[in-house]
Parts: C-alpha cells; structure tokens; sequence
C-alpha cells in the first residue's frame, strides 16, 4: 500500500549511457567482401553483423538489426567458402554430408 512507501527499502542503481547499436563499420560489396580505402576488394577479407558498414544508410529501424547478423553473416560465410574451396568446388577438404549430423560421426 502506499502508507508503507516511507518504510519499505529503496535501492538506488548507476546507469550510464551505452552503444547499444553500431551504424559505422567496414565498406563492402553485397557478396559481404570488405573494400579497401582505394575502393578495391580484399581478397578473403569478409564482414558481418554490426561492423559491416552502409547496410541501413543513416538510420537504422528498430529490430531490423538482425539483418547484419542472420543475412549478412549468410552472406560472408557463403562468400568465404567459395574463396577458400574455389568457385567450382574443387578445393573441398571432405566429402559434403548430407546432413549436418554426419559431421559429427
């Protein structure tokens, strides 16, 4: 009740201002490549989530922020594979599973 107000506990808690969401980061391509000051590609260097820069221009929609993350981290980690395996494949160190509990055998 609100006659207890005056004897019930109070508790004082420091808040202070943090980021909580980045809008800078690295420039890249839509294939998640990260691009150098010159405006040219770094071969095998890919960027995701918060620290892909320009993804949302100058203002970002609340809870659209997964966009960086579950697309993009897509995106990059697609990109990467076929820098590393070679665009027709034929770099793959194993057999691709036909399920991702086979990779656990």
């Amino acid at each position: 009740p609100g006659s207890a107000v005056a004897t019930e506990p109070f508790y004082v808690a420091i808040i202070t201002p943090v980021i909580h969401y980045c809008m800078g980061g690295l420039q890249c391509t839509v294939d998640a490549e990260c691009i150098d000051g010159r405006g040219q590609v770094i071969p095998g260097l890919y960027v995701a989530g918060e620290a892909a820069g320009g993804i949302h221009g100058n203002n970002r929609l609340g809870g659209n922020s997964l966009l960086d993350c579950v697309v993009f981290g897509r995106v990059a980690g697609k990109a990467a594979c076929k820098y590393v395996f070679g665009a027709g494949d034929k770099f793959k160190p194993c057999p691709t599973p036909n399920e991702i509990k086979d990779l656990t055998k």
